[in-house]
């Protein structure tokens, strides 16, 4: 269904569990994947009586890290409070997150596309508890089970304003959280073990009869904003996009014929690839927010500041400009490279090894088409970069052709062979062939009289067999233009 009626407004929450040995406010260790339920466990995370909570504090500096990165304000004091709920998964019948004054506010990421997705505001919270849910055998009755390993397991929430227009810019803010959090150790991010999830919300507005004004929806005259619909347990980047664009078509449907929308929270079935209702949205009333009696304010100072800040790096988009302003390297390729912390560092020392032989662009250039061409397909990060450039100098020397090359790369992985010795072995192979260059093709030709005969009448092609015989013949190690002049100049005499 066409959009044109209606433009989409887009907000996007992002949870990201940070990279820390202990949980958010306990001592019990947060590596719960595949741990015997509820063995990871102690008072506080299990909200019993009289516990009480001790704030973590790297995972806090690893909010202030992650605010660093995206351009946040840093608050100089930071307050925790309750956020209320009832439900299994949170024991304590709350949330110790953060409400009116989070850690980092009003920052920014821009995307590749020059959009600038505006951030309204990171703070920190504990995770809940995982529930599973079962059946029976002998009943067919429903049950669920809670496993508390997770709770408590600090978290930090991103929340963007609703400035997102497109579900393909919400997907791409939420690749480079990803890969941001990556970069800097924050979290590792796997989505598959819930490390981040993702929750847009999304309404959809008449054309020109709404605004957006100091990070707000607004209405325009007497327009009334259609409802916004949230949508949990995004389990991949690409779910945020397709969730995002079948709500927005159902919405658009919903708005067509004559419904009106119910502020609502959304399940995300990836296995049909549809949103399920699940429950009426809450509000902020709804939680009962109160401050955190139990963890006094906590001061920020400007040395905290100074060094949390030690911990920044290069991060992908720098890269990206870096590759391509210094060695120019094509848009595409140094995207690629800086995806992810690994290729980047491999890219990087392959290309300082390699330019103590060329000069620096070339040897960018090289590294960056060997990585994006043999090395990628084959799937191997573990090559040793001074080997891998020992083979690719000899290319750039005409030891041996591209194809040759490769060829010797896939054997020395599939066969556990030294790169450098197999190198050798063919720079000695290629003395000895250079030297007899002309006695093979003189010898290739006596045994391939009909190629030769072809040549002469006038069939092109037979050139190219006449090649590839002397080509097998050297093991490729002959330089394969040299051979077809050479094998011209004898076919003319």
């Amino acid at each position: 269904m066409s959009n044109d009626k209606y433009d989409v407004i887009i907000g996007l929450e992002i949870h990201v569990q940070t990279n820390t040995k202990s949980k958010m406010f306990c001592n019990c260790p947060t590596g719960y994947f595949q741990k015997e339920p509820n063995t990871q466990v102690c008072p506080v995370c299990l909200g019993l009586p009289g516990a009480l909570p001790l704030p973590n504090k790297r995972a806090i500096e690893l909010c202030i890290l992650m605010g660093l990165a995206t351009n946040c304000n840093i608050a100089d004091e930071i307050y925790f409070d309750r956020k209320h709920y009832f439900y299994p998964d949170l024991p304590k019948g709350y949330q110790i997150s953060q409400y009116k004054r989070p850690i980092c506010s009003d920052g920014y990421v821009d995307l590749d596309n020059e959009v600038r997705i505006e951030i309204e505001r990171i703070h920190q919270e504990e995770d809940v508890a995982k529930s599973t849910h079962h059946i029976e055998k002998n009943t067919n009755k429903e049950y669920s089970l809670i496993d508390y390993n997770k709770s408590g397991v600090p978290l930090i929430e991103i929340v963007t304003k609703p400035c997102i227009r497109s579900a393909k810019d919400a997907k791409d803010f939420a690749t480079k959280i990803r890969q941001i959090a990556r970069y800097l150790g924050i979290s590792d991010a796997d989505m598959e073990k819930g490390q981040m999830r993702c929750e847009p919300n999304i309404s959809v507005q008449e054309k020109g009869k709404w605004e957006y004004k100091d990070g707000k929806i607004l209405p325009i005259g007497e327009y009334r904003l259609n409802a916004k619909v949230e949508v949990k347990n995004i389990g991949s980047i690409t779910a945020v996009e397709k969730s995002i664009e079948y709500e927005v078509e159902r919405l658009i449907e919903e708005i067509e014929n004559g419904k009106e929308i119910v502020q609502q929270t959304r399940g995300w079935n990836a296995d049909k690839g549809v949103t399920e209702f699940q429950r009426s949205k809450e509000t902020a009333d709804d939680y009962r927010y109160m401050p955190e009696p139990d963890i006094p304010v906590i001061q920020v100072s400007k040395d905290d500041i100074d060094r949390i800040s030690k911990e920044m790096i290069e991060l992908p988009h720098e890269k990206v400009k870096r590759y391509m302003d210094n060695w120019g390297i094509s848009k595409y390729s140094a995207e690629v490279i800086s995806s992810t912390i690994e290729n980047a560092r491999y890219f990087e020392k392959l290309q300082e090894v390699l330019a103590r032989s060329l000069n620096e662009k070339d040897a960018a250039i090289e590294a960056s088409n060997w990585l994006m061409g043999t090395v990628y397909a084959i799937g191997n990060l573990d090559i040793d970069i001074n080997d891998l450039a020992v083979l690719i100098l000899a290319f750039k020397d005409g030891i041996l052709t591209k194809n040759k090359a490769e060829e010797v790369l896939k054997d020395c992985i599939e066969n556990s062979k030294d790169i450098s010795d197999e190198v050798e072995n063919i720079k000695k192979e290629k003395e000895n062939t250079s030297g007899n260059i002309d006695t093979i093709i003189k010898e290739v030709l006596g045994k391939n009289e009909k190629a030769v005969n072809d040549y002469l009448n006038g069939k092109e092609a037979s050139l190219g067999f006449l090649v590839g015989q002397v080509m097998q013949f050297t093991k490729g190690t002959a330089n394969p233009n040299d051979v077809r002049d050479i094998l011209i100049k004898e076919l003319k005499k």
